[in-house]
């Protein structure tokens, strides 16, 4: 008898062993492959100057949201005319020509298709499709620094993002002029 329980105890013991060294390596294996997959998005996301290889088409959402006084590091009289930009790195991160830009801009849906994103220097540089009678929308993303300009509905949209914060403006609300520039502010001058 007492070999018996001796023999179903080391039994037990092994079972008990096996089953919780698997369940070990087990959620080894998940913690792993979870850091592998965390590491490659926050590799592509960092990397926002990098062209992607992607070849189908996509919407692209930016989503916005109301901005407080507390992100601002600078005074500002009408937050009405800020929002902050929830997804700009996932955003810009893989984008081509052709895909579609979706932005809830203060009420109006601005819905541009990608006319091209260049690479210049050390930045990526997006310019959208535009209507007839207005100006093209683009946007300049940089590792540190990002900016772009955004024509919708006869107003001008102005995006920003740096180290600590990423917000639109909607320059009409804020009282801001926006520099117009002609032909002559282009040109080249021979001296």
């Amino acid at each position: 008898m007492r070999i018996f329980l001796f023999l179903t105890f080391t039994v037990l013991v092994f079972v008990a062993f096996f089953v919780f060294k698997e369940s070990i390596y087990k959620k080894e294996n998940d913690v792993l492959l979870e850091k592998e997959i965390s590491n490659e998005i926050e590799e592509k996301i960092l990397d926002l100057t990098s062209l992607s290889n992607r070849i189908s088409k996509k919407n692209i959402y930016l989503n916005l949201e109301k901005i407080s006084r507390d992100d601002l590091s600078t005074e500002v009289n009408n937050l009405l005319a800020i929002n902050k930009v929830i997804n700009f790195d996932e955003s810009f991160a893989d984008i081509i020509p052709g895909d579609i830009l979706n932005i809830n801009l203060f009420g109006g849906n601005f819905q541009k298709e990608i006319k091209s994103v260049k690479k210049s220097n050390l930045n990526k540089i997006i310019t959208t499709m535009s209507e007839e009678n207005e100006n093209e929308s683009f946007f300049v993303i940089g590792e540190d620094v990002s900016f772009g300009k955004i024509h919708y509905g006869g107003k001008v949209f102005l995006l920003k993002k740096d180290s600590n914060l990423s917000y639109i403006i909607n320059t009409s609300d804020a009282d801001l002029e926006v520099p117009q520039f002609s032909d002559d502010d282009y040109s080249v001058r021979e001296n």
